[in-house]
């Protein structure tokens, strides 16, 4: 199974003067149990694509098919395939409006038709998941929470529906460190544990190196890289540059001590990787000293 772009292009508000094509000639496939991060500077058209991807928004030309159903047909195949991806947008808060918890949970599967004892234990997973006790919290308003538990409940809505993949735009925007690092890990371990897609937009490189296994980088509406981290932080400088965004720090940290004459790999994603390298480095100098 998987998601594939054949030729889209998508043009919003055409034939009028603020006619503007967000993204044109997309060619993608993002098969089962990939985690791909989505880079690119602000107006690139990631957001625009990852909105194709539940057929949110139909091509303006070209198709977007999932296990090669169209997703724009009004059959009950599209609307079935369509329902597999889950969509975690920016500030994802936002889209709470039920007076409880367990009801803003259970609004999804609800509408999927399932009996009350099945979304009750969705409920309870999804809960569990995103580290937030069923008893405690299920009768609370989510508009009493912190910043970051209505961004849990958010997710937690979207992993209620079972979701074969899951696309999320910036879900730790305007979180803390804390908040960050809580949410990526639930993130992550839903990846690991479950083998469902993750789609990841985000601005943060450093987000993108530690946990996608592959990443796009968007450029005026286009694809201009398509490969593994290490491959695209290392050797597309020069596109990424022409993308507008920048290498991680952690590979911004090695090239200097590379700059220095230090034998390190250039293809470490994580501070514990870099370390390790620069470590052996330099021990390997001293001992040859």
């Amino acid at each position: 199974m998987s998601i594939n772009f054949d030729n889209v292009t998508y043009t919003y508000m055409p034939g009028t003067p603020y006619q503007r094509t967000a993204i044109q000639n997309i060619n993608l496939v993002i098969n089962k149990g990939e985690f791909v991060g989505i880079i690119g500077h602000t107006g690139s058209g990631k957001s625009t694509l990852v909105q194709h991807m539940n057929g949110l928004i139909a091509p303006t030309s070209g198709q977007v098919t999932i296990d090669g159903i169209d997703l724009k047909m009004k059959s009950q195949a599209a609307r079935q395939v369509r329902r597999q991806v889950g969509m975690v947008f920016q500030y994802p808060e936002h889209q709470l409006f039920e007076e409880t918890i367990y009801q803003d949970i259970a609004f999804g599967p609800k509408n999927l038709g399932l009996p009350e004892d099945q979304i009750e234990n969705r409920i309870r997973r999804a809960m569990e998941f995103v580290g937030l006790d069923y008893d405690t919290f299920k009768d609370r308003s989510p508009f009493n929470l912190s910043g970051g538990q209505m961004r849990r409940v958010a997710i937690a809505g979207v992993i209620a529906l079972e979701p074969d993949y899951l696309a999320l735009d910036e879900p730790a925007a305007g979180l803390d460190p804390c908040g960050r690092d809580e949410i990526f890990g639930q993130i992550v371990q839903l990846h690991q544990k479950t083998g469902i897609t993750v789609i990841l937009v985000s601005h943060n490189m450093e987000d993108i190196a530690r946990f996608a296994s592959r990443v796009l980088v968007m450029n005026n509406g286009q694809i201009s890289l398509d490969g593994l981290p290490k491959e695209i932080f290392s050797s597309g400088r020069e596109k990424l540059q022409e993308a507008g965004v920048d290498v991680p720090p952690i590979t911004a940290l090695i090239d200097k001590f590379r700059a220095k004459g230090l034998a390190i790999s250039n293809d470490a994603m994580t501070a514990e990787a870099a370390a390790k390298g620069i470590y052996q480095a330099v021990r390997g100098r001293t001992n040859a000293h």
